[in-house]
């Protein structure tokens, strides 16, 4: 059995050896071979770069809702806004673009509500004003005008600050002497 023995040290220490320099070659015997390399192997075409590892990376795709309709806006910019009637040009702002039209004039106003005067009478208040070029004259809180523009009434004058509140369907105007509405 010591002839066994002495077989089974020389191959452990065989295989020990092959670690060894196994362990040298892989770990840092690279570089000592390429400082030992004869001149004619740097003559010698360059072998491939070795491959590099590849990355894959998954990723979960969003579930986006076919039926919305949401486009986000900058809220800095005005989406949508009109300058009616008056003396200057108007100029329409709709998502981001815009567009300016020629000078509006009085022409251009379908109908027109102006506030002539407001005097008082017997020490009641009355206004006179002028619906699209027809004049109505001393008239009171409460009154109501059949006018080509539909019913108006006055519902409060106030003489001190020279201003009338009119009603004109479903809608009040505040208007001062001089002041006109154009629509």
């Amino acid at each position: 059995m010591t002839c066994l023995n002495k077989t089974a040290k020389l191959l452990l220490l065989s295989l020990l050896g092959l670690l060894v320099l196994a362990a040298l070659g892989c770990g840092g015997g690279e570089e000592a071979a390429t400082e030992s390399t004869p001149v004619a192997e740097e003559a010698a075409p360059a072998a491939a770069p070795p491959a590099q590892p590849v990355s894959v990376s998954t990723t979960v795709p969003l579930v986006v809702d076919a039926l919305s309709t949401f486009e986000s806006k900058d809220p800095f910019v005005p989406q949508s806004v009109t300058n009616p009637g008056g003396g200057g040009s108007n100029t329409v702002t709709t998502s981001g673009s815009t567009a300016t039209t020629a000078p509006s004039s009085v022409s251009n106003a379908l109908h027109s509500l102006k506030v002539l005067s407001i005097d008082a009478v017997n020490d009641i208040p009355v206004v006179t004003f002028e619906v699209d070029d027809v004049i109505y004259t001393e008239r009171e809180e409460g009154d109501t005008v059949d006018t080509s523009w539909g019913q108006i009434k006055v519902i409060e004058i106030d003489a001190e600050d020279q201003v009338v509140v009119f009603l004109h369907g479903s809608e009040t105007r505040s208007l001062g002497v001089g002041q006109e509405y154009l629509k």
